[in-house]
């Protein structure tokens, strides 16, 4: 009887330092709530969160999407007499619009200009208040050589309200306008310490992340339009950005 008993003493204690040993195995293998995973060939690296870690750091995601570019340039010109073949038309006016050859390159010379007028009190203005009076490129205008550099559209005066010597704001299509562009929202950018412009694509499926280097063109709003980055349709990091690159860096930002 007091052999059985020593034995059964013997058990337990066994037990105990086995579900000991056990604890201190499982307390070791604990989940990690981010991991970092060197990426062969590339200088960034795979953070990958736990869905719990995610979470906590409220990480929100946004799709690049493409559309159409509008670029512009608001600038002054005025109504005036047409000359040669446009002036056989008693209804045609000049709007001129006196710009310098440097930026003549950037215009879209084939597309029509949008006219406004100049003084917001004219009884006119509220009709070309939206989008203004279209008028139509006259490619063929010719100046006098000692004239200053302009552009020069055509103003159908039966079609618009506008009178010779009139100043009129003149929205000018630049060179790109109608190409399709890709665009992120402007939270979703971070740079680098040479002003590098990066974004956080998130893999399909999962919660793992990549930096990715991205080209601005320019910034719209809150938009950031691009002329290199992720294709459309990818998902993009907008929260928590400074986070991943945090981790992935180890640069708190």
């Amino acid at each position: 009887m007091k052999l059985n008993l020593r034995w059964i003493i013997m058990v337990l204690i066994l037990g105990v330092l086995l579900l000991s040993a056990c604890a201190k195995e499982s307390a070791s293998e604990k989940v990690q709530p981010v991991t970092v995973e060197e990426i062969e060939g590339s200088d960034f690296k795979r953070v990958t969160l736990t869905e719990r870690a995610a979470q906590r750091l409220n990480i929100q995601t946004a799709l690049v999407r493409e559309e159409q570019v509008t670029r512009n340039q608001t600038v002054v010109g005025e109504v005036v007499a047409a000359r040669g073949a446009v002036a056989a038309n008693a209804n045609q006016l000049w709007v001129r619009v006196p710009i310098n050859q440097a930026d003549i390159k950037l215009v879209a010379r084939d597309l029509p200009a949008a006219v406004q007028p100049l003084d917001d009190d004219d009884e006119d203005s509220d009709e070309a208040e939206e989008s203004g009076w279209m008028v139509e490129p006259d490619e063929a205008s010719e100046v006098d050589d000692d004239e200053d550099d302009a552009l020069y559209y055509i103003a159908d005066t039966s079609k618009i309200s506008l009178t010779s010597g009139q100043r009129v704001f003149v929205n000018l299509p630049l060179a790109g306008t109608g190409t399709l562009q890709k665009v992120i929202p402007y939270a979703a950018l971070i740079y680098d310490t040479e002003g590098n412009n990066f974004v956080y694509v998130k893999e399909p499926n999962a919660l793992s992340f990549l930096r990715q280097s991205v080209t601005v063109d320019f910034i719209k709003g809150n938009l950031a339009y691009l002329t290199e980055g992720p294709a459309a349709n990818i998902e993009v990091v907008t929260v928590g950005v400074a986070e991943l690159y945090g981790v992935e860096t180890g640069v708190s930002k």
